[in-house]
């Protein structure tokens, strides 16, 4: 499976039963891309979690890793999924995941070149979560 925006490849994942009702989207499942860390939904997705950090060096791996993809998955429209984006923010760092340092640090890992403006979105996502 490719990525519709870069053609890279995808790690298909189960949606979190607590990420589910903040996604636009109610399929089972989303793939993360691992480059432009751009997510998509999937109809059919693997029974089990893919190990992220395999593939995308310093992504947290299971449960935190698969909330911080569909938090992802809206921080392009972060002015639509206000309340989404913090409640799903708030999930990972429940589960021990920074993910304002995860966004800076993913933004210098080579190989990774996220798909929404890293700078324009670490300001944004750090005025809404600490407002």
């Amino acid at each position: 499976m490719a990525c519709s925006l870069c053609r890279s490849e995808q790690l298909a994942f189960p949606v979190p039963d607590v990420a589910r009702e903040h996604l636009p989207d109610d399929r089972p499942g989303a793939a993360l891309c691992t480059r432009c860390l751009a997510v998509e939904p999937v109809d059919d997705p693997p029974p089990e979690r893919p190990v992220f950090s395999g593939s995308i060096p310093g992504f947290p791996d299971g449960e935190a890793g698969a909330i911080v993809a569909c938090l992802f998955a809206l921080v392009d429209s972060l002015a639509l999924y206000r309340a989404e984006i913090s409640a799903l923010a708030s999930e990972a760092e429940r589960r021990g995941v920074d993910v304002l340092l995860l966004v800076d640090r993913l933004a210098s890992t080579d190989g990774v070149e996220p798909y929404f403006d890293v700078s324009r979105r670490s300001r944004q996502l750090a005025q809404l979560l600490y407002e």
